[in-house]
């Protein structure tokens, strides 16, 4: 039974060849080898590093002024997160009723019925643009987001008939 690292056994072929030569001959065989690997070593490795590097060291000034503007940005977020005024609407029916009426949309309004802290909504005949604005006023001023919608296409285009159910 062999215990430790397995011995390695060249060809007979080989054998012959390296006993053949001598001394010297070996020492240069050895040293051409040593420098074949270290030719491919520079071609495969050394030369494709360093063109990487030159490639990475030309893209660090845009990368400078990209991080740059990221830095600005955040920091006007963050500014404005701490001054901007969080609006609260204290009675979502009163600030439904005066973003209907900023809005111009109280007369193209059918049906507005209150019931447990929901609103149902019904617009006849509405543009789609105006729509969304109103919902997008509603939302970030009223807090009031959808929870069920029903929109059908009218004849007139951009026109819609709106089912909407909000609710905080």
């Amino acid at each position: 039974m062999r215990l430790g690292l397995a011995r390695f056994e060249a060809s007979p072929w080989l054998d012959r060849w390296r006993t053949a030569r001598t001394p010297r001959e070996r020492r240069v065989i050895a040293a051409l080898a040593l420098l074949v690997a270290a030719v491919i070593g520079w071609l495969v490795v050394w030369l494709p590093l360093q063109r990487d590097l030159a490639a990475l060291r030309a893209t660090v000034p845009a990368e400078r002024n990209t991080l740059a503007q990221a830095r600005k940005v955040a920091d006007e977020m963050v500014s404005l997160a701490r001054t901007a005024p969080v609006r609260r609407a204290t009675d979502a029916r009163a600030e439904l009723e005066r973003v209907l009426g900023e809005r111009g949309l109280r007369g193209a309004l059918t049906q507005l019925d209150w019931q447990d802290e929901r609103v149902r909504i019904v617009f006849a005949n509405v543009g789609v643009d105006p729509l969304v604005a109103l919902l997008d006023v509603l939302q970030r001023d009223a807090q009031l987001r959808i929870v069920e919608a029903t929109l059908t296409a009218r004849v007139e285009p951009g026109t819609v008939r709106a089912e909407l159910t909000l609710a905080r």
